[in-house]
């Protein structure tokens, strides 16, 4: 539909006779084109946050809300680093589409006047974490009104996080004879995302072997009463964060 728009100006003006004379000027014609359909694409996620190798499901809702027919409706996906698509996923209106495209697109026909798509599928947080956030967003390619269109849903985020935690263990003699004291040595880093909280170190005393009593220490300091083999608590280890644990044994 087209809306023409003209505007006037009336005036008066005075001759040199002393007559009085009343005209009216008319301004150019300007038009707007009002566009009839109305295209809704809601996205959204069953999970706000992923861990390493997780999967969410994704969901975007395509509604009509015009009197007109909209075609050739045509979906993808555009994802960012740190995910990827979980193949075969696809369902279309409760129909599983296994052999659909997201990053190609795929054609999902035509909606009347009022007319509902559901679309979802599946992501899958990279493991090891790449990147975080990941964010993506749908866009429809469609033809309303004899005009082919090209448009975006809402950007859904998703944080991804990582409860990676690395211990590496070392000894002071990889030979020894009996009698002799072995020292070893934990190093727990924390390599994920997360604060690491309530952090209970366990280590059992090898066989052949007797545990030096008052031997522990932990980031240098002596802890006398703790015994590696029933276990002790560590102090909370932010992300990057390492400690070290320290005992001896002697060969029997």
């Amino acid at each position: 539909m087209i809306i023409p728009n003209q505007s006037d100006t009336r005036f008066d003006y005075t001759l040199p006779d002393g007559s009085t004379q009343t005209e009216t000027r008319e301004s150019n014609i300007v038009t707007t084109e009002i566009l009839t359909y109305s295209f809704t694409k809601v996205k959204t996620s069953n999970k706000t946050f992923l861990q390493e190798g997780d999967v969410a499901t994704q969901t975007v809702t395509l509604q009509n809300t015009s009197l007109i027919n909209i075609t050739n409706v045509v979906f993808s996906d555009t994802l960012s680093a740190g995910a990827t698509y979980v193949a075969g996923s696809v369902v279309v209106n409760g129909v599983p589409q296994p052999t659909y495209d997201l990053i190609a697109g795929f054609n999902i026909g035509d909606l009347p006047p009022n007319g509902v798509a559901v679309v979802s599928y599946q992501i899958r947080a990279d493991n090891p974490m790449t990147a975080t956030p990941v964010t993506n967003y749908a866009t429809v390619a469609y033809t309303a009104e004899n005009r082919n269109l090209n448009e975006n849903s809402n950007v859904v985020e998703l944080i991804i996080v990582s409860n990676r935690l690395t211990i590496v263990k070392t000894v002071d003699k990889s030979v020894a004879v009996k009698g002799e004291t072995l020292h070893y040595t934990s190093t727990v880093t924390n390599t994920g995302t997360l604060l690491k909280t309530n952090l209970v170190f366990t280590d059992p005393i090898p066989a052949g072997t007797t545990f030096v009593a008052g031997s522990v220490k932990i980031d240098g300091v002596p802890q006398i009463s703790y015994n590696p083999a029933v276990g002790f608590a560590l102090a909370n280890l932010p992300v990057g964060a390492s400690t070290v644990v320290e005992f001896d044994v002697t060969v029997n």
